[in-house]
C-alpha cells in the first residue's frame, strides 16, 4: 500500500517545508484515503464514490513538495497516474506523467477541509475501452470530537468531479462513526454518484446514470490482550439505481448484507 519516505525541515518558528515520495505512495490529491479516515476506519467495504475521491491512494511513483503551518498545508505533486492493475504483488511503475495540488486548512484542531485538483494521464481502463486521461477536482470536510475518555464521533463530507473524454460526472459522501468505550463502534455511509453508462456494463448507451447507497453497520471489540484487538461486525446497504436500470437489478434497491472480523492495534498514549 505505501513504500515512501518523508523529509521535513522549518523555514521559520511557525512553517515548514517538506518532500514525500518513493515507489508507492498517495499524491496530494483528495481526502484522506478511506482506509485511513477516521470516519471509515471500521468500515471493510469501498466507497462507490472512491474513484471520484480518493482512487489514487495507491500510486506506483510519486513525488510531493508543499510548506505548512500548524492551521494550514500547500502541497503539490508529480505521479504516475494510471491505476495499477489486478496483480497485487508487482510494481506498476510508469512516468510521472500526472499532476495535482491541494490546499488543506485546520481552522480548529477537529476540522480539516482540504481542495484539491489533479489531471491523471491514461488513469483508468476499462474492458474494451482505450485508457482515458481524467481531470479530478475534490473537496472535503472532516470533523472528530472526544465525546469522553474512551468516547470518539467522526464525521466526513465530500464531493468529487471526474472530466473524462466521455462524460463529466459528479459523486458525494457522507459518513460517520461513532466509538464507545473503545469497544463498541457504529457506522453509517450515504452516497450519490453519476456513473457513466460503461461502468455498470451498460454498453449500448452513453448516458450517465445516478446511483445510490445507504449503509449502516456496527462492530463489537473485545477486550485488548497482547497489544490486539479483535472485533466482530457486520452491516446492511441498500443500493439505489434509476428506473432505466431497475430491469438489470431485479428493481430499483439491490439489498446487501456484510459480516466481517477485524483485528487492531489496541489503544495507547503516548
Amino acid at each position: 500500500m505505501e513504500l515512501a519516505l518523508e523529509y521535513e525541515r522549518p523555514l521559520s518558528e511557525r512553517l515548514r517545508w517538506f518532500a514525500y515520495g518513493g515507489p508507492v505512495g498517495e499524491p496530494a490529491l483528495g481526502p484522506v484515503a478511506f482506509p485511513h479516515r477516521i470516519s471509515a476506519l471500521v468500515n471493510p467495504m469501498a466507497p462507490i464514490t472512491h474513484h471520484w475521491l480518493d482512487a489514487t491512494h495507491i500510486t506506483f511513483g510519486v513525488v510531493t513538495a508543499g510548506v505548512r503551518s500548524e492551521q494550514w498545508r500547500v502541497e503539490a505533486s508529480v505521479f504516475n497516474g494510471r491505476e495499477p492493475d489486478e496483480n497485487r504483488t508487482d510494481f506498476d511503475l510508469a512516468a510521472f506523467d500526472s499532476y495535482s495540488a491541494r490546499v488543506s486548512v485546520a481552522p480548529t484542531p477537529s476540522t480539516v477541509v482540504q481542495v484539491s485538483a489533479g489531471w491523471l494521464n491514461d488513469a483508468e481502463q476499462e474492458p474494451g475501452f482505450p485508457r482515458n486521461d481524467v481531470t479530478r477536482v475534490t473537496a472535503s470536510a472532516s470533523y472528530h470530537r472526544a465525546l469522553g475518555a474512551s468516547a470518539l464521533w467522526a464525521s466526513t463530507v465530500a464531493w468529487g468531479m471526474n472530466d473524462e473524454p466521455v462524460a463529466t460526472t459528479h459523486a458525494g459522501l457522507l459518513e460517520s462513526t461513532l466509538t464507545v468505550r473503545d469497544r463498541h463502534v457504529g457506522f453509517m455511509r450515504m452516497e450519490l454518484v453519476g456513473k457513466p453508462a460503461h461502468d455498470l456494463h451498460v454498453h449500448e448507451s452513453n448516458d450517465v446514470f445516478t446511483v445510490g447507497k445507504i449503509q449502516l453497520g456496527y462492530a463489537y471489540y473485545l477486550r485488548p490482550t497482547s497489544g490486539l484487538q479483535m472485533g466482530l461486525g457486520g452491516s446492511v446497504s441498500g443500493s439505489f439505481v434509476s428506473p432505466a436500470l431497475a430491469p438489470r437489478y431485479s428493481g430499483r434497491v439491490a439489498p446487501g448484507v456484510t459480516v466481517f472480523l477485524t483485528l487492531r492495534p489496541s489503544a495507547h498514549s503516548m
